[in-house]
């Protein structure tokens, strides 16, 4: 019956275009509603412009250590070629429901939104902290006020779930990102007396070399760390624009760069060695062109995620999900890194498979909700007993100092 309920809101929610562009009000109402229906209030927290906003609700004894279940309602975009039927619009075809966002990561949102009803009559001792985003596809951008207000509850969550499609299997470690556009600006001039000139695109191609000589030496020199795929941290270019007429001096060119960091690596040192590759462009411009400058924008920044082998939660959530295997790794992010950078220990674990994210026909199986389904009725059925009584030892768990 549960499987009914979940393909009506995965239905529901898929007619939301949430595209990381647009807003996601329509769909923050739709699940604000659902909650209503069952006594919930949630609270709002909007970005600057009011046009998005992430959602937080407490189900269960706020004054109790609880679980968080944590997802982001935005999508990529739909235009790539290939869609067989609206992307915004849910068809269930051979066992599967397509549409954007039905994979990832929609389709955990939905088991969620159908167990609202037996989350509440059973968490009498152990409360259920729904946490939905916005802007997780474009670097978590909403995520951090959400996840400070998550750290500032009365009591910290014992750990959190984020539900990205991991095929249900829990994973426990994840890269962390850095992405920075550079801007660099030259003088123009005419193409025949190019040294009157600052040329930015010359610049601009020498910061490129010396990023890709960084990426070479993260790929051999570093210690491998198998978990991982490629098993080091990669460093890519993934733009480069600039010039507009080969008789023209280019006086602006654009570069945009991201890292991908295993647990361990020092970010701060690769950066340094880009800026100081940077500064030195910026001078050699300026002999030219008093006026040249570089400047550098930060696009996004998350940690990655190492949850310790043998913390309770691995085993908790493999339980919920009925998983055999070891802990799995994966290369993409997530908004993991910074549950556990505010002291919350975090697992990636929900249904679907990224392989299916952000391509045409995304999809995601009936077999693979009424999965989840199962994940969310044995997690309701612990939910009248405290979480220290889930494991043989003890959960640690901390107050929030402002609250004692």
């Amino acid at each position: 019956m549960r499987l009914d309920a979940t393909v009506a809101h995965l239905d529901r929610l898929i007619g939301f275009p949430t595209v990381s562009s647009d807003s996601n009000l329509d769909l923050v109402e739709y699940v604000e509603a659902a909650l209503a229906a069952e006594g919930i209030k949630a609270r709002r927290i909007a970005d600057r412009s009011g046009r998005k906003a992430s959602l937080l609700a407490t189900i269960g004894p706020p004054d109790r250590t609880g679980i968080v279940l944590s997802a982001h309602t935005d999508v990529v975009p739909a235009d790539e070629a290939g869609w067989t039927s609206p992307p915004f619009s849910a068809s269930l075809r051979g066992g599967r429901i397509h549409g954007r966002g039905s994979c990832d990561m929609k389709g955990f949102i939905a088991c969620v939104l159908a167990h609202i009803g037996v989350f509440k009559r059973m968490a009498s001792a152990t409360p259920i902290h729904l946490a939905f985003s916005y802007d997780e596809e474009i670097g978590c951008r909403g995520a951090p006020d959400l996840v400070a207000a998550v750290a500032q509850m009365e009591v910290l969550p014992a750990f959190c779930i984020v539900g990205e499609p991991t095929s249900l299997k829990p994973v426990s470690a994840h890269k962390g990102k850095v992405a920075r556009r550079i801007i660099v600006k030259g003088l123009t001039g005419h193409s025949a007396m190019p040294h009157r000139a600052a040329n930015a695109v010359t610049a601009a191609a020498r910061i490129v070399s010396l990023i890709d000589d960084i990426a070479r030496d993260c790929a051999s020199g570093a210690a491998a760390l198998s978990a991982f795929d490629p098993p080091y941290t990669t460093v890519h270019v993934g733009s480069l624009h600039g010039g507009s007429a080969l008789n023209l001096v280019p006086d602006r060119a654009v570069i945009e760069f991201e890292i991908r960091s295993t647990p361990g690596t020092d970010v701060g040192a690769l950066l340094t060695q880009i800026d100081a590759g940077v500064a030195a462009q910026r001078d050699r411009l300026r002999r030219t062109a008093p006026e040249a400058d570089i400047a550098v924008e930060d696009m996004t920044s998350y940690p990655g995620l190492a949850t310790q082998e043998g913390d309770p939660a691995l085993s908790i959530v493999a339980g919920l999900a009925a998983a055999e295997d070891k802990p799995a790794t994966v290369s993409f992010g997530t908004e993991a890194g910074l549950y556990s950078a505010a002291g919350i220990p975090t697992i990636v674990c929900g249904p679907g498979n990224m392989a299916r994210a952000h391509k045409a026909d995304e999809w995601i199986g009936l077999d693979e909700l009424a999965a989840a389904n199962r994940m969310m009725e044995r997690l309701a059925q612990r939910l009248d007993r405290p979480l220290a009584e889930w494991l043989d030892r003890p959960i640690k768990t901390l107050r929030n100092a402002s609250r004692q």
